[in-house]
């Protein structure tokens, strides 16, 4: 059997060198060796259950594959987050912005990075983008909206969606509306 820091280095990998102790154990690796790799420097205890090896580098992706391994994989990221996965618009979220289902309220430590909501999701609403799980384009455009993100970067998303034909015309149509709507209620273009 390979060592325990080749079979992590392949579990972390396609999640931007991240993994948890729950993914560790399925590739037969304990705690206690995630523990030893950790104070050798070798790994980085990044929140609850959630470690990086070290040697990978960060990316755009990383912090994003974090709030979701955070949030033990039942969340995926939303809204105004979502929005910067896709380069839809030239966002720079505060929080990681999540939605988990009703019900699951993830109280771990780290959370103050993250802003979690709730909501059910159709299957056709998730997607993913560089192995990150998000909410489709179009469900990003829509959350970003309802979240007040400025009209003008709501714009910009409907419209690099259409070009780069993420959203179709009807769908970029009804984004328009519903941003258009939103301006109207409290007077404000």
């Amino acid at each position: 059997m390979r060592d325990p820091l080749a079979r992590l280095l392949d579990l972390a990998a396609p999640q931007h060198g991240l993994f948890t102790l729950v993914q560790a154990s399925e590739v037969d690796v304990v705690d206690a060796q995630v523990r030893q790799m950790a104070a050798r420097g070798v790994l980085e205890r990044r929140s609850a259950g959630v470690y990086r090896i070290t040697t990978m580098p960060f990316d755009a992706y990383t912090e994003s594959m974090e709030a979701v391994l955070w949030a033990k994989g039942r969340a995926v990221i939303a809204a105004e987050s979502a929005l910067f996965l896709w380069d839809l618009a030239d966002v720079n979220p505060r929080k990681v912005h999540l939605i988990s289902p009703p019900g699951y309220r993830p109280r771990r430590a780290g959370g103050e990075f993250y802003q979690v909501r709730h909501a059910t999701l159709d299957g056709n609403e998730v997607d993913e983008v560089q192995g990150v799980p998000l909410v489709t384009s179009a469900v990003a455009i829509r959350q970003s909206i309802d979240a007040w993100v400025p009209g003008d970067m709501c714009e910009q998303a409907i419209g690099r969606g259409q070009a780069r034909e993420l959203i179709g015309a009807e769908t970029a149509a009804r984004l328009s509306v519903r941003l258009y709507d939103r301006s109207t209620v409290k007077g404000t273009a």
